[in-house]
């Protein structure tokens, strides 16, 4: 498949907020309706959106205190989060060379105890490091009380097949009272009292023209004084934590082999800089095979 700025524009929008209105991504990118709808359904049909998943919004369904965190870990194949880590939100799998330079299995999950998701991950089989990071910290007093008709529509919407059009349609012009009270129920923007959430699956690999990367750097340079050199050389790139406390990681947007070389390149001149390693978006998956059996036994 062969995408474009404005399709990475498109799906970086899907990433963030999940649903987007037509209307608001015509007003930020302007592009017309149908152009928008058929750029997504090309996602769609070529796999790179390989589907949609559900998030919920743990803290607000049970009350209490909270934390939303990212693990960041060197795993083997065989690793599977979603065997063992509990409310698990969200895996992304990077391809990474050479091996423990850079996280190739990031996730995120909720918990209300840190140290012990930080035992049952480190005894994750398949696994052979991890650090684990908080995103978010909720506290709520009140928690969101459900009756058992949304019970019934949120298990409903466990099992539905969707696709873009048809998540758009209900959340923003639904047309049926069933609808109606799906889009109650579905968080955006416009509608912050929801509880759950629609995001896409993201298969990078379909994708023939451009990747994202990660070059994996050894530095004593601050991040903001390393920002800065990075662009006085003509890029832009975002600057992660550290991986193993050693590793800092650099992203950048390729478009073609020639881009990577020239920014190889580029860094090879920042004097008490060394790149130790390189990894590669491969696949985001929304991790939503526990939620039935959350809705129907713990809210």
């Amino acid at each position: 498949m062969i995408i474009d700025p404005i399709d990475i524009k498109l799906i970086r929008q899907l990433e963030l907020q999940g649903s987007i209105s037509i209307p608001d991504i015509i007003a930020k990118f302007h592009i017309p309706k149908d152009e928008i709808l058929l750029r997504i359904k090309n996602f769609e049909e070529a796999g790179f959106i390989s589907g949609y998943g559900l998030k919920v919004s743990v803290p607000n369904l049970l009350g209490g205190k909270w934390y939303l965190c990212c693990a960041f870990t060197e795993a083997r194949v065989q690793a599977k989060p979603e065997t063992l880590v509990p409310l698990l939100e969200e895996k992304i799998e990077n391809m990474t060379f050479p091996a423990g330079i850079s996280p190739n299995l990031s996730f995120l999950f909720y918990t209300q105890d840190l140290k012990d998701s930080y035992k049952i991950i480190n005894k994750m089989p398949g696994l052979d490091y991890a650090e684990i990071y908080k995103v978010n910290e909720y506290s709520v007093t009140i928690p969101v009380l459900l009756s058992s008709e949304d019970q019934e529509l949120m298990l409903k919407l466990c099992d539905m097949k969707l696709d873009y059009q048809r998540i758009n349609t209900i959340i923003f012009e639904p047309q049926t009272d069933t609808e109606v009270k799906y889009s109650r129920l579905i968080w955006h923007k416009r509608n912050r009292h929801g509880v759950i959430t629609i995001f896409p699956q993201l298969n990078w690999n379909v994708v023939n023209n451009y990747a994202h990367l990660h070059v994996a750097v050894s530095t004593a340079i601050r991040s903001r004084e390393l920002r800065k050199m990075i662009g006085s050389l003509g890029f832009s790139a975002n600057l992660t934590a550290k991986f193993k406390k050693r590793f800092l990681q650099v992203e950048f947007d390729i478009w073609g082999f020639s881009d990577m070389q020239q920014i190889i390149a580029a860094l090879d001149t920042i004097k008490r800089l060394e790149i130790v390693g390189c990894s590669f978006a491969h696949r985001n998956i929304i991790c939503d095979g526990w939620l039935k059996g959350f809705i129907e036994h713990r809210i």
